[in-house]
């Protein structure tokens, strides 16, 4: 009996293994379908285009920053730019997305788009095919090679095999050079930055050519390598549009100047209001955590920053995040002008004006609160915490509280300071017993509950905490504007939702639950809408089945908290980047899904194994592939094995909700117990459907 029972699950598996090669071997042959493409070709100038009603903007498809925006105009921000510059000329944005940088001049001067919009290097050949705007930003092309290696001027370059990605300035920069004796090795325009340095460091390629800006982000994560010399240095990054559209081109560079579109330097300034509208510019200085500003499927989100960007967007201002990693690191940028604002969900406080910190007028009202777990010791008021330990972050307000509780009524109870943390963090070791207590402010807590269901509210410890946004005390005017905003939004419609959408809406995903299945029964009332779609992608279409039901739990109107929609819960940006919209109708949500999974298991490289690279899929697919990829390159540091998911990257996916890792990844903070949770149900479910097969 026990044989028997042993071959069937050997079978099971069998099964799964092969229809997961099959799937991941065949990923390569079809493409995504779809382009968000324009609805005529033309190459016609700025009368041509209004006449038409629309812009046609063209970009990389999900061009994006390479890592959580810290500072300046990150590349997510470019396409609200353009469309606010398709708005001026009272013309509909529509835009065209292709796949590589070499598709991009081919696409403008074919007359399939009007401007093209990304980081685009100024050179002298493309500047035989193409105008320029005013340059928006300077990067440097820089050389990456192994520690070991000397390479101080070009006429060292000889004998090595240098990386250049296709469509990229890089490769006229090598080909401009006036030395010999190197190669050239060209990637594919999807190539990753990252993998391409790993191929530097494992000895695949001799050398990288990138940007600078790009190269010192990523060599972080790669000790063994360096920047060994600039071939270029201070090249102006810019827009395009064609040679024969001048009208368009003078518009474009009217429009940058008056809305001071510009490289964001580093340089201090202590502005008040006038000063910030002159530039255009508001800078909001918060921290990386969920209540404020993070990184979800590839959106920035947050209650803090979608206030200041609508606070933003009101007064024609671009909104520039500047990302600190604590709380005295937020005022001390304040006060030398890194920022003009902080919105980090700051409690107001005597003690930090008697700092030189001002703040405006409340827009949150919240209770700060002791938390316990269900089954853990209970406490109704302060002196009942008697001999027990109570964590809690010494930045925060609640430390010099709790601090001062204990002198003054001599309860007794131990304070563990946990630096750094916020409230997910201290929850979660609160659940690992390192303390008994802690507190938090209550929508905080009413968040965390959505995860932590046996956390326990044991009482209040005031009854109202004032939320406010912070400024230096010579700001008089932006303060005032910033009462004005409080004033007319508190309360609100917008407020409202905001405020529900992050601290009030019930869990989004129940407990998984799979649908009772019987043989030859349908597993989804939209099997055959799915059968076709998945085929054309190379999916086995139950895997598909099984991650609608994650997702929706086959529901074609459901809408999550942050704005996915329909049976596969894609973002409208995404799915517009992939020709797809209303995503409410089953055969779009579903074509849309199916076609972001297929584009996802391309991301990763030929070297993982067939399922892994499905497993990777599903994680990206929930979390964002630039927070897996956070993932596998912690799951390097920590010796466990990156091209593995169960046991491996899964746990370096949770340590990234932890202070000392998520503030050293590129993509930041990432409640990793979300994606670890989605894939391993997935898998559970497409099981069960093959068993009934």
């Amino acid at each position: 009996m026990l044989v028997l029972v042993t071959m069937h699950i050997f079978h099971r598996w069998l099964i799964f293994v092969f229809l997961v090669l099959v799937c991941a071997a065949c990923s390569d042959n079809q493409p995504p379908k779809g382009d968000s493409d324009s609805t005529y070709i033309a190459t016609v100038d700025l009368a041509g285009i209004q006449r038409h009603g629309s812009l046609r903007l063209i970009a990389p498809r999900f061009d994006s920053a390479n890592m959580l925006p810290r500072s300046g105009i990150p590349v997510l921000s470019y396409q609200a730019i353009a469309e606010q510059f398709a708005n001026s000329l009272g013309v509909e944005p529509r835009w065209l997305y292709v796949d590589g940088f070499e598709q991009l001049i081919p696409a403008l001067n074919g007359g399939r788009g009007d401007v093209i919009v990304t980081n685009l290097t100024v050179t002298k050949h493309r500047q035989q095919q193409l105008s320029f705007t005013i340059p928006i930003d300077k990067i440097s092309e820089v050389l990456v090679v192994r520690q070991e290696f000397r390479v101080e001027e070009p006429n060292d370059l000889g004998g090595l095999r240098i990386a250049a990605t296709a469509g990229t300035a890089h490769l006229e920069t090598l080909k401009e050079l006036n030395v010999s004796g190197f190669e050239i090795e060209v990637l594919e325009s999807a190539s990753n930055d990252g993998d391409v340095l790993a191929g530097v460091s494992a000895g695949k390629y001799g050398a990288a050519i990138m940007d600078s800006n790009i190269a010192g982000t990523l060599l972080t994560d790669y000790p063994q390598l360096k920047i060994s010399l600039s071939l270029n240095k201070n090249r102006d990054i810019a827009w395009a549009v064609r040679q024969e559209n001048p009208d368009l081109l003078r518009a474009l560079n009217e429009f940058f100047v008056s809305h001071h579109i510009k490289t964001s330097a580093k340089i201090n300034d202590l502005r008040d209001w006038t000063a910030i509208n002159q530039k255009g510019r508001l800078r909001m200085l918060t921290l990386n955590n969920p209540a404020s500003y993070f990184m979800y499927r590839g959106e920035l989100m947050g209650f803090d920053y979608e206030l200041m960007r609508d606070f933003a967007k009101e007064h024609h201002l671009n909104l520039v995040v500047v990302l600190k990693d604590s709380i005295p690191e937020l005022f001390a940028a304040l006060k030398n002008g890194e920022g003009d604002v902080i919105a980090a969900s700051l409690t107001k406080t005597e003690s930090r004006r008697d700092e030189g910190i001002e703040f405006s007028e409340p827009y949150l009202f919240v209770s700060e609160q002791l938390v316990g777990l269900a089954g853990g010791p209970k406490a109704t008021q302060p002196e009942a915490l008697a001999g027990y330990r109570v964590g809690v972050n010494p930045d925060t307000v609640f430390y010099q509280k709790l601090k001062k509780l204990n002198k003054e009524r001599k309860i007794g109870f131990k304070l563990v300071e946990i630096n750094d943390a916020m409230t997910e963090e201290l929850i979660a070791r609160l659940e690992e017993d390192e303390f008994d207590f802690t507190v938090s402010d209550s929508h905080l807590v009413a968040m965390e509950k959505t995860y932590h269901q046996n956390t326990q509210v044991n009482f209040n410890l005031t009854d109202e905490v004032k939320i406010s946004w912070a400024i230096r005390p010579d700001q008089v005017q932006l303060k005032a504007e910033l009462n004005k905003y409080i004033k007319k939004k508190y309360r609100g419609l917008f407020y409202n939702i905001t405020a529900t959408k992050y601290f009030k809406s019930s869990k989004r995903i129940q407990k998984y639950q799979s649908g009772r299945v019987t043989a030859g029964s349908a597993l989804s009332p939209y099997d055959e809408i799915i059968k076709p779609l998945a085929k054309e992608n190379a999916m086995d279409w139950r895997l598909v089945v099984a991650q609608m039901y994650q997702e929706s739990k086959f529901d074609p109107n459901a809408k999550s908290f942050a704005g996915a929609r329909g049976l596969m819960q894609l973002m409208p940006r995404t799915a517009k980047e992939l020709g797809f919209e209303n995503l409410f109708e089953p055969e779009n949500g579903i074509a849309a899904g199916v076609a972001y999974m297929h584009w996802l298991s391309k991301r990763f490289g030929e070297k993982l194994d067939f399922q892994e690279r499905i497993y990777f899929a599903l994680a990206a697919y929930n979390a964002g592939i630039g927070h897996v990829q956070d993932a596998r390159r912690l799951a390097s540091k920590l010796q466990y094995d990156s091209n593995k998911w169960f046991d491996h990257v899964e746990k370096a996916m949770l340590l990234l909700a932890k202070p000392q890792y998520y503030k050293q990844a590129r993509y930041g903070y990432v409640r990793g117990s979300e994606p670890v949770k989605y894939v391993r149900e997935i898998r559970q479910r497409y099981m069960a459907y093959l068993d009934v097969e």
